[in-house]
């Protein structure tokens, strides 16, 4: 799996080069595609003078009200049939992922905007030499290989619900790829399953584009968060070599200027994962919530009745949702400890006192670093194995009192 993957990113990272020469170019391609999706929701809100009073981010507004409605009207006459009720229950507690994501990129875009900025900054900073440019291209590949495959896990999940409910419906009976249905239109005849499929289709297209489009731009700005640790690793390595070498002191002059140097870089750092902790922390909470009951959902369904495939396609599709995020939260938890490491192993001892008591603290500031919150834990792989085990445990009690009564 490993190899298919990382194979990939070097296929990927070969057609990125096609597009786009350098590497500021590359990274600007990414963010195009990224506003394409956000535009679908009308979150475009890399566009020049974007405004969210435009028309069609109100129409997306009146949407998703009319969607919540349509769901809640659903819930209420499917109310005693296990099936539909959860499902419609999937429906609504995806409002709620759209919603926050909404609020998240378009409420606080000048916050999004600034750390786009800031990566910008970053990367006509760095680079000259032949490790930074490595790490930077390596990075800029890698979020176009996460942006695909995130797309692409997400998208076919998405379009399997859709072609099982028209192979059900050519080959048994009518049914609509999820639980709601539009009142007074029933999917019994070919004209209200038509009306119904077509709704659902239309608005899963614009949930997919919001939802990968806001993820991507994540794991855009957290990769870039690693690269800003990798850039300091990087200093810290060219500052072992100098002080190895620095045993009469002739280099104490260059050791001072690159430790103040490795300073504000890490302030600059802890200030970007500072923006993302509180842009991020309420929309993570929002959306590991709802995942959280849309799993036990599901989980509950399955096990009563173990046909319910759709239910299969909704599991692998949160699951590749908490998964990528979960993971990169671990990559970066790595990157922090690795910078810690990288700053103790420097020669301490061939520098000067005052040289030593800056390294120190910047030791001390490396084992507290900002990682992304959802406001009960930190965004990483345990956390990702937590809500499963916690939606097994749940799901199990469920059954259980069910089987009771």
């Amino acid at each position: 799996m490993l190899i298919f993957v990382d194979r990939l990113r070097i296929h990927l990272g070969r057609r990125l080069e096609k597009r786009a020469a350098s590497v500021r170019e590359q990274y600007f391609y990414i963010v195009r595609i990224l506003n394409v999706m956000g535009g679908l929701v009308g979150g475009d809100i890399f566009t020049p003078n974007f405004t969210a009073k435009n028309w069609y981010f109100k129409f997306v507004l009146f949407n998703i009200a009319l969607v919540f409605s349509i769901n809640l009207f659903s819930l209420y006459k499917v109310y005693g049939s296990l099936v539909d009720f959860m499902y419609c229950l999937e429906t609504i507690l995806y409002v709620g992922i759209c919603s926050v994501k909404l609020y998240t990129f378009v409420w606080h875009k000048d916050l999004i905007l600034k750390l786009h900025q800031f990566i910008i900054t970053f990367m006509d900073n760095f680079g000259g030499s032949k490790e930074e440019d490595e790490h930077i291209s390596q990075t800029v590949h890698n979020i176009y290989a996460l942006l695909v495959l995130f797309a692409c896990c997400s998208c076919g999940a998405a379009g399997l619900i859709f072609v099982y409910s028209l192979l059900w419906s050519a080959l048994v009976e009518y049914v609509v790829p999820f639980g709601f249905v539009i009142p007074s239109v029933s999917i019994d005849n070919l004209r209200g399953f038509s009306v119904n499929y077509a709704l659902q289709l239309f608005e899963s297209i614009l949930t997919v584009s919001g939802i990968v489009g806001s993820e991507c731009a994540f794991f855009m700005f957290l990769l870039n968060a690693c690269l800003q640790v990798d850039m300091m690793c990087l200093e810290l390595d060219r500052l072992s070599a100098l002080c190895v070498l620095n045993g009469k002191g002739q280099y104490t002059v260059e050791i001072r200027n690159r430790i103040r140097t490795i300073i504000e870089h890490h302030i600059e750092h802890l200030d970007f994962m500072k923006t993302m902790c509180n842009l991020f922390m309420l929309h993570f909470l929002v959306v590991f919530g709802c995942i959280f009951f849309q799993l036990i959902s599901i989980v509950v369904v399955v096990v009563a009745i173990p046909n319910w495939y759709p239910g299969y396609f909704l599991f692998t599709m949160l699951t590749f949702q908490l998964f990528f995020s979960c993971a990169l939260g671990q990559l970066l938890d790595l990157k922090c400890d690795e910078l810690t490491v990288a700053i103790y192993t420097v020669p301490w001892y061939n520098m000067e006192v005052q040289d030593q008591k800056a390294l120190r603290l910047l030791l001390m500031a490396s084992q507290r670093p900002v990682l992304i919150s959802y406001g009960f834990g930190t965004v990483n792989i345990r956390t990702f194995f937590e809500i499963y085990r916690k939606t097994y445990s749940i799901g199990m009690m469920m059954i259980g009192v069910n089987e009771e009564n």
